[in-house]
């Protein structure tokens, strides 16, 4: 037997014992993608006074993640499933760790939502591909949905618990520390991956072609969606360049269906919303999502600059959201 044998991983495991580091490693890189939604949240009074950024600039500093993350999971998942799933996570990996480093040299307001929007770019590599490579650890059903009920469980205690962690790592160390973090974290991720999830199968890619027109309508109806939320707050709602956002938005989305039903391979299928059950579920997690970041973004900052509270006590009274 050789050593490539010795180390080539199963093509699925039969326990999530058996499965425990790759299933720790997509754990991870979840886990980090989600919590990089809101770690900084916590950081921004501390990041305004370091870097002389206004409540405006500050707002881009998280938005700027969620809007590239949010508009390119579409487009990722579409490369991914033609270019090979494990592949397209480890670059991500890979990417989003190197550029955590960056936040070295960031050295004003600009310079940093920069980075960020660099990053959400990396985990929209990450985020449809971890979830969808639980799947291929099992066969058992029952498996299946025991692996994806923890990886949620795991991604969602990040997002919630950003705030605090933040907040507590912020009473040691300065909030760089927040985003160099993501280095290790994305080596441990990587050599999990690597060395538990089996390798992408040229049988299992698709060999249609990218449906390049759906992957702009998709990025220009969810990026502008979310940049008319900020230009509302920052000039106003009834301002032209929030009413051209909103309208741009709504057009775009409404030419991208009206492309996905008629395109030969399109990049989502649209007959999947034809079930109530899958329709209903898709438009209460986006409506939560947008409710529970804005709730703590506001009350992160309301923490903090109203009551003059610290950011471990601000990241603790955000704590109730979880129930």
């Amino acid at each position: 037997m050789t050593t490539a044998t010795l180390t080539k991983p199963p093509r699925t495991y039969p326990s999530l014992r058996a499965a425990w580091i790759p299933l720790a490693a997509l754990c991870l890189a979840f886990f980090v993608e989600m919590v990089d939604n809101t770690l900084l949240s916590i950081a921004l009074p501390t990041i305004g006074r370091d870097l002389g950024a206004g409540t405006t600039a500050l707002q881009w500093v998280t938005g700027a993640y969620s809007l590239t993350f949010g508009g390119l999971l579409l487009t990722a998942g579409s490369i991914a499933d033609r270019f090979g799933r494990r592949r397209v996570l480890l670059i991500g990996l890979g990417v989003f760790g190197t550029l955590s480093l960056g936040v070295l040299l960031v050295s004003s307001a600009g310079g940093l939502i920069a980075l960020r929007a660099a990053l959400g770019i990396a985990a929209a590599a990450m985020a449809p591909i971890t979830n969808s490579l639980v799947f291929r650890l099992f066969d058992d059903k029952a498996l299946r949905m025991r692996a994806m009920t923890v990886m949620i469980v795991v991604g969602m205690s990040g997002f919630v618990l950003g705030p605090l962690l933040g907040g507590t790592a912020l009473a040691h160390v300065s909030w760089e520390w927040l985003l160099l973090v993501n280095a290790p974290i994305a080596v441990i991720a990587c050599v999990g991956v690597r060395l538990g999830v089996p390798a992408d199968r040229p049988e299992d890619l698709t060999k249609d072609s990218l449906d390049v027109p759906g992957a702009v309508l998709s990025v220009a109806a969810i990026g502008l969606a979310c940049y008319s939320l900020t230009s509302g707050v920052e000039h106003g709602w009834l301002s032209t360049i929030t009413l051209a956002s909103v309208i741009g938005a709504l057009g775009s989305a409404i030419w991208f269906v009206r492309h996905e039903r008629r395109a030969a391979a399109p990049m989502l299928d649209l007959r999947l919303f034809s079930r109530g059950t899958v329709r209903g579920a898709a438009v209460a997690q986006v409506g939560t999502s947008i409710a529970m970041a804005s709730v703590m973004f506001g009350l992160i900052l309301h923490f903090q600059y109203a009551y003059g509270w610290s950011p471990v006590r601000a990241g603790l009274a955000n704590l109730p959201i979880i129930v």
